[in-house]
């Protein structure tokens, strides 16, 4: 039943495909190293879409394990988290050897691995190339969702060798979260099968607490001899080794021939690994697999087709797009086996993504963007959620290889699950995941990674977090008014009236931290006095003292995505709310790090007022938000390795490029409405479930950003926001008409403005 689901899962991709004029493929557009340098922590990975399996090179033992600075690599390791924050993964790490005497003495203390240089390297959807200096060696890697395979090109008349290595990572302290305890080995084991096949596993714990590998490895052909080391000492005579340090070297001669190695991954089973290879790769023909992952790509990349030779940012938005359906990671066998939060194995009929799921920034733009183009993943993704919550008693927060790391703050869950059933992807029980809404919004679980508690408690006792009583207080407040707000969603389309009214009044606590005499959001103790002194810039740390995750006052003042109008009537008006958000634009902090995408305190490079640009639409001056869209679309991002202005998080960052292009973004999510942007391209053609959206906007270019006129399907459209069953629901047609004036009359209207939470009966009450 898995297999045939998959194969249904390639077939509707395959059914997304659009012919380009200058014959050229999608993924040629692609350029996968980008956000490799900087702070954009991308790995240079091979992966088929939404793959189980990223294999690269690990040069760098933090963030994605590989960064563009450093020009020694390691070794080639088959799971990553590429744009992802944290530092994690990099199992069951493989390097090829050409010297001798790797064989005939115990593994020491200096690094095995190789410079290398940019020059000899490449890297394209499904494929990676880099030639190692000191070996000598080419090394090619390409990958299916569950597999990966090498091919090592080796010196004519070199003793050909292969490391695989289960300690690689594990031995190297983390930087961000320096306890004793993170990142280490629990158990691990090698068992030589015969003398083409290895397998093994990994039990570790870092980022997630308990993090299964196991692979299953053959060879193209067979190796001559073997030596095996536990903690860096030969064993000799023996095929199995079972430990914390854990390695061996494979001697497969000097022919002049590669060597080439198919590898298995899976996080239940040995057997499963084994079943994963049989199903995935058939043969050793690495050249096939990867033209049919390099294919796979261009079917999912031609989802949307760009028509515009001229753009400079036409390559960004493949890129971006390409980083987007990285995530959600699957995590599950081909015959429907999985790991769950609980650390468990179960069986299901769809597929389990819970490898890599970072909730508090895949949310805003990543998940309704994957709900376009790939309503299959969405409800896949919803059966996860609710089995998730079934072995954990909780909805994912964040999750590293299926377990539940409680990182970040907030349960987005929520926006996820309201955006997806408001937009009819409904294939699984919405009365079971609306009940786990409900009791993950109360649960006041202790955090694994932050070593905290989320405040529920407090939150529900004072309608706020008090700053006295947890850290993060005030953000924990507006993120948990946020998810309470699409948990009312979800109860009014359910028909949960009490529900609806419990949840939409809790959505309106944001109030209780706003301090108009500062007019900013602000810590709070519990008896209603404000935390003194105030500084809106900065409070960003891991102190009882910050009341701000991962921003300041500035970016979190205006985190009221589902209520602008209620924000501008706290602030005393729309002359007052206009001010104090020009002010978020225009206010440069001399603390700000460059090249980190601020604009004002307005800082792209994290994900915490993402929405912020778009907030102008709610008052009716749509045309700041199309010069802003406009200029942090043509700034923040380009092609080169230090372009992404901050960390991809897991494919958000390139999430927001992908809709802030296209001219609409969902700044609420279980409402179905987008608020409209700026697009940057002459044409868009989008294929999804229901027909074929077409965006155009004539006389486009950098200085022609503003929107003069909109037209949906040939007839004037005056809104500044518009639903998702105008453009998905059948073949639609946007013509925007644009120029390099604002056109203040277009969607200036309050009645042309967005729906706002206080316009519902019980909001705030």
């Amino acid at each position: 039943m898995n297999t045939l689901r998959s194969l249904l899962f390639v077939v509707c991709a395959f059914a997304f495909s659009f012919a380009y004029a200058d014959g050229k493929e999608p993924a040629t557009y692609v350029h996968p190293m980008m956000g490799t340098g900087a702070e954009g922590r991308v790995s240079p990975i091979a992966a088929a879409p939404f793959g189980m399996v990223q294999l690269a090179p690990d040069n760098f033992y933090t963030g994605s394990g590989y960064h563009y600075s450093f020009s020694f690599i390691q070794g080639f390791s088959h799971t990553h988290a590429s744009g992802n924050g944290g530092a994690d993964y990099q199992d069951i790490l493989f390097f090829p050897i050409s010297d001798a005497s790797w064989m005939k003495t115990n593994l020491c203390q200096d690094r095995v691995g190789s410079h290398f240089t940019h020059d000899k390297e490449h890297v394209e959807p499904g494929y990676y190339q880099v030639k190692l200096l000191d070996p000598n060696i080419n090394v090619e890697l390409t990958a299916t969702s569950r597999c990966g395979m090498h091919r090592y090109s080796y010196p004519s008349g070199a003793n050909r060798e292969v490391l695989i290595d289960l300690k690689h990572a594990s031995e190297h302290s983390c930087t961000i979260w320096p306890d004793e305890d993170y990142d280490t080995v629990k158990i691990s084991r090698l068992e030589v099968v015969d003398s083409r096949t290895v397998r093994g596993y990994r039990v570790s714990n870092g980022w997630a607490p308990e993090q299964h590998v196991y692979f299953y490895v053959q060879f193209s052909e067979p190796f001559a001899a073997f030596r095996m080391f536990h903690q860096r000492k030969a064993c000799d005579n023996v095929t199995v080794l079972q430990g914390r340090d854990e390695r061996v070297i494979l001697d497969f001669g000097t022919k002049d021939a590669p060597i080439i190695a198919k590898i298995g991954i899976s996080p239940v089973s040995m057997e499963g690994a084994e079943k994963n290879l049989k199903a995935e790769i058939h043969g050793y023909n690495f050249d096939k697999v990867r033209r049919q992952t390099y294919n796979l790509w261009n079917k999912y990349l031609s989802a949307i087709k760009v028509d515009d030779v001229d753009s400079p940012q036409k390559d960004v938005f493949y890129t971006s797009l390409y980083f987007a359906m990285l995530y959600p990671q699957l995590y599950s066998d081909v015959n429907g086996y999985y790991r769950s939060s609980d650390s468990k194995v179960y069986h299901g009929n769809f597929r389990y993504f819970a490898g890599v799921l970072g909730l508090w920034d895949t949310f805003r733009t990543q998940d309704p963007l994957m709900g376009i183009l790939h309503p299959d993943v969405i409800n896949d993704l919803m059966r996860t959620f609710l089995e998730h919550y079934r072995h954990c008693g909780q909805l994912p927060l964040w999750t590293l290889a299926g377990v539940e790391n409680q990182c970040m703050i907030g349960y987005h869950s929520m926006p996820i699950i309201a955006d997806a059933y408001a937009k009819g992807i409904r294939n699984y029980d919405a009365e079971a995941l609306f009940n786990a809404m409900k009791a993950s919004s109360n649960r006041d679980t202790i955090g694994y990674f932050l070593k905290d508690f989320r405040g529920a408690r407090f939150y529900t006792k004072y309608h706020y977090v008090p700053c006295e009583k947890e850290m993060f207080s005030v953000s924990k407040t507006l993120e948990y008014c946020y998810d309470d707000w699409c948990i009312a969603q979800m109860a009014k389309m359910l028909g949960h009236q009490k529900d609806y009214n419990d949840y939409i009044q809790r959505a309106g606590w944001y109030k209780n931290v706003y301090d108009s005499s500062s007019t900013f959001m602000r810590g709070r103790f519990s008896d209603g006095k404000w935390r003194t002194p105030f500084d809106p810039i900065g409070g960003v740390g891991y102190t009882k003292e910050t009341d701000f995750c991962e921003g300041d006052s500035w970016q979190y003042t205006f985190f009221v995505p589902h209520d602008g109008k209620g924000l501008m009537n706290l602030m005393g008006g729309k002359q007052k709310y206009v001010m104090k958000l020009d002010s978020l634009f225009s206010f440069v902090s001399p603390n700000a790090p460059k090249g980190m995408g601020f604009i004002g305190q307005y800082w792209h490079g994290n994900e915490t007022d993402h929405q912020a640009v778009y907030m102008y639409n709610y008052v009716g001056q749509p045309w700041k938000t199309q010069k802003l869209v406009s200029d942090v679309l043509y700034t923040c991002y380009n092609t080169s390795p230090e372009g992404m202005c901050g960390n991809d998080d897991t494919g958000q960052m390139s999430s927001w490029f992908v809709m802030g292009a296209m001219g609409f973004y969902p700044v609420t999510h279980g409402t179905a409405i987008y608020f409209i942007g700026s697009p940057i391209f002459k044409e868009v053609q989008l294929k999804h479930h229901k027909g074929v959206l077409t965006i155009k906007a004539e006389n486009v270019s950098r200085e022609n950003c503003y929107v003069q006129s909109l037209t949906l399907d040939g007839k004037p459209y005056t809104k500044n926001w518009i639903r998702y069953t105008d453009l998905f629901s059948k073949n639609a047609t946007l013509v925007f008409q644009m120029g390099n004036k604002p056109n203040e009359s277009w969607g200036s209207s309050m009645s042309d403005t967005p729906p706002s939470m206080c316009d519902e009966t019980f909001a705030g009450k």
